[in-house]
């Protein structure tokens, strides 16, 4: 089971892309701001990140260059550099799902 943290400001993008990870056997922990995910990541172990970039209290942009993990981003952009891989919102929730299925192969 890999332990992935999901960061997104809009809670229906947050809980649906729990339900889809933890639907695959993954372990998910959730923050709803920036702020919230560098805590998280300067006091926790994960395999990989979702998040969108638009958010409030650090961006996304900011959030992903603290990772050390891979990073799938969610969003309207088509790309993003650094960025593992990049799903377009609103997702399907398999192509979330393998998405960081292959960032974690990687």
């Amino acid at each position: 089971m890999s332990r992935i943290l999901v960061v997104d400001d809009q809670p229906d993008s947050l809980l649906a892309a729990r339900a889809a990870l933890v639907g695959a056997g993954h372990e998910c922990v959730l923050a709803a701001d920036g702020e919230r995910a560098l805590e998280l990541l300067a006091g926790g172990v994960f395999d990989a990140v979702v998040l969108d970039p638009a958010m409030p209290l650090h961006d996304g942009w900011l959030v992903m260059a603290a990772c050390t993990v891979p990073v799938v981003v969610v969003s309207n952009a088509t790309s993003a550099p650094a960025a593992a891989s990049v799903v377009a919102k609103p997702f399907v929730a398999a192509d979330l799902v393998a998405a960081v299925g292959a960032a974690l192969a990687r």
